[in-house]
């Protein structure tokens, strides 16, 4: 299989996971989907009801954690994480 690429443009992740923007849930990074527009090919978030690129909107899981300390290592998958989580106050 060759390299995603998003991989190609940034490198493969540390921890082998992708977290998205559009959606905020984690992805195993080799599991997205192929969207075949224009005769061009496009690597898309791994869920289906997302509209997000691997490219654009994939951040590696160990970046995502850098200022989210608390996340786990390994995400859950089909999980939200809020980039914003809510605020306790009003």
């Amino acid at each position: 299989m060759s390299k995603s690429h998003r991989a190609e443009a940034f490198g493969e992740t540390e921890s082998g996971y992708l977290w998205c923007l559009h959606c905020e849930r984690a992805y195993k990074e080799n599991e997205y989907r192929v969207v075949w527009e224009h005769g061009d090919e496009f690597q898309m978030c791994h869920y289906e009801d997302c509209d997000g690129s691997t490219v654009m909107d994939g951040w590696a899981w160990e970046t995502f954690r850098e200022n989210n300390t608390d996340l786990p290592i390994e995400p859950e998958l089909d999980k939200v994480y809020p980039l914003y989580p809510k605020s306790d106050t009003p």
